[in-house]
C-alpha cells in the first residue's frame, strides 16, 4: 500500500470553512464556538421563562408600590394592576396577545372614572421593553405609543406624558437592541453548527477512504493466503502484505488523529494529516494501480497528461480514485482486466476506471462510496457516472480544467 503521500484534506467548498489558518482565526473559532455553546447562552436565549419572571417582579412590584403609596384603595384599581401585571407576564410567552391585552387594559383605563395617572408606570416600561424583545420593529414602536396616545386623549397629565414617552424611548431601544443581538447569535449558532456538520462529513468520507481500502485490500489478501491452492512460500508473501497494509492503515489513522487533536502550540506547517494536499495526480493514481497489480488483478493503465490541474482537483480526484480502488477489490473479478485512464487537458480532467464484477460478491457493500465520490466531485464542479453493463462495472469523474492562475494558498481555495 503507498498512500502515504496521498494526505486528507479536509475544506469545505460549500461554506468555505477550513480547518487550517493562522493560529488567531483558530482561537477567535474556538472561544467564540464555546462561547456560542455553552450552558449560560442555552439559558438566556432558548426559553422566555426568564422575561416571564422579570415581568412578574417588576409587575409585583409596581402594584405594592402603587397600593401603598395611593392614599385610597380602590377595588377598580386594583383590577387594573392585576390585569396590567397578567398581560405583562403573558407577553414573552404570547408577544402579539399579550401586547394588544395590555394595549385593551389601558383603554379601559383611561375610559375608567377611578383612573388615576401612574398607576401603571413601571409595568409601562416592562411592556415596552417586551414588545421591543419579542415583536418587529412595525408592530413594537405603535403597540409601544399606544398606551402614551391613549393617556393624552384621556387622562391629561403632562409630567406623567412626559416620564412615560421617556421610558418607552429607554426600553424599547433596549428590547429591540436585545432581539437584534439574541438573533444574531443565533444566526452564528447555526452558521456554526453547519460548518461542524461539514467537516464531520469530510472526516467521515476520508476514514471511509481510509478503512474501506485498506480493510478491502487486507479481507482479499488474507483469502488468498487461506487458499490451499498457494504455496507456503506465497502465502508467506501475502501475509507479509497483509501487515504493510495494515502499517500503512495505522500509520495514515495516526496522521489523521494527530491533525484532529492538533493544538495551537504546534506547528502549522507540519506535514501530513488533515489539511494537506495532492499535486501529483498521475502519481497518486498510478500508486493505486500498482496496488491493484499486486492484489492480483491485470491492470492497464493511460495517461495523457496535456495540461496541470489544481491541487483541489489532484487531491479530490485523488481521493476518488482511491475509493474505485476499493471497489474493484471489494467487487472486482480478479481474472477479468482492469482498465484506468486519466487524461488532462486544457478543457477538462477526466478519471475513468473499469472493471469485471465477481459473482461471489463475498465483501458486503454500504453504498457510502458512491456517495462520498459524487459529493467530493460536485463540491468542485464536476460530474460523477456510474455505469455496469454484462458484468463490466464503469467509474468516470470528469472535472472542469484548472484556471491558468497559479493556485490560490490553502487557506483561501474555496
Amino acid at each position: 500500500m503507498r498512500f502515504r503521500h496521498l494526505d486528507f484534506f479536509v475544506i469545505s467548498t460549500n461554506n468555505k470553512y477550513v480547518l487550517r489558518g493562522n493560529k488567531t482565526d483558530r482561537n477567535i473559532r474556538q472561544t467564540r464556538l464555546s462561547w456560542l455553546s455553552s450552558e449560560a447562552w442555552q439559558y438566556a436565549s432558548a426559553k422566555p421563562w426568564l422575561y416571564v419572571a422579570v415581568a412578574a417582579v417588576f409587575g409585583t412590584a409596581n402594584l405594592i408600590l402603587m397600593l401603598t403609596l395611593r392614599d385610597s384603595v380602590i377595588p377598580e384599581r386594583i383590577v387594573f394592576l392585576v390585569l396590567a401585571l397578567v398581560t405583562t407576564m403573558v407577553t414573552p410567552l404570547r408577544p402579539r396577545l399579550g401586547s394588544i391585552g395590555y394595549l385593551i387594559v389601558w383603554i379601559a383605563l383611561g375610559l375608567a372614572p377611578v383612573a388615576k395617572t401612574g398607576d401603571l408606570t413601571i409595568t409601562d416600561a416592562v411592556s415596552a421593553f417586551l414588545m421591543g424583545r419579542f415583536l418587529p420593529l412595525r408592530l413594537a414602536v405603535p403597540l409601544a405609543l399606544a398606551p402614551s396616545v391613549i393617556m393624552l386623549l384621556t387622562i391629561w397629565d403632562g409630567g406623567y406624558f412626559a416620564m412615560m414617552l421617556f421610558a418607552v424611548a429607554t426600553t424599547l431601544p433596549t428590547g429591540l437592541l436585545v432581539r437584534v443581538t439574541v438573533n444574531s447569535w443565533r444566526s452564528e449558532v447555526s452558521a456554526v453548527s453547519g460548518q461542524l456538520e461539514a467537516i464531520r462529513n469530510e472526516v467521515a468520507r476520508e476514514m471511509h477512504d481510509l478503512v474501506a481500502y485498506s480493510m478491502s485490500q487486507t479481507a482479499l489478501r488474507a483469502k488468498l493466503a487461506a487458499s490451499k491452492e498457494l504455496s507456503p512460500d506465497r502465502a508467506r508473501e501475502e501475509f507479509a502484505a497483509i501487515e504493510a497494509t495494515a502499517a500503512d492503515a495505522l500509520h495514515e489513522l495516526r496522521l489523521i488523529l494527530r491533525a484532529l487533536r492538533r493544538n495551537d502550540s504546534d506547528d502549522d506547517s507540519a506535514e501530513g494529516g488533515l489539511g494537506t494536499v495532492t499535486t501529483d495526480l498521475e502519481g497518486a493514481v498510478r500508486a493505486i494501480v500498482d496496488d491493484l497489480s499486486a492484489s492480483g488483478f491485470s491492470v492497464t493503465f493511460q495517461c495523457t497528461a496535456t495540461a496541470p490541474c489544481s491541487r483541489l482537483q489532484a487531491t479530490t480526484l485523488s481521493r476518488v480514485c482511491r475509493e474505485m480502488g476499493a471497489n474493484v477489490l471489494r467487487h472486482g473479478d480478479p481474472r477479468r482486466p482492469v482498465t484506468a485512464s486519466l487524461i488532462q487537458n486544457e478543457s477538462k480532467v477526466h478519471l475513468v476506471m473499469t472493471n469485471g464484477v465477481s459473482t461471489t460478491h463475498d465483501l458486503p457493500s454500504s453504498g457510502a462510496g458512491i456517495l462520498g465520490m459524487r459529493e467530493r466531485v460536485t463540491a468542485i464542479g464536476g460530474t460523477l457516472e456510474t455505469l455496469e453493463e454484462n458484468m463490466t462495472w464503469m467509474v468516470s469523474a470528469t472535472v472542469p480544467s484548472a484556471p491558468t492562475t497559479s493556485p490560490a494558498p490553502l487557506e483561501e481555495l474555496p
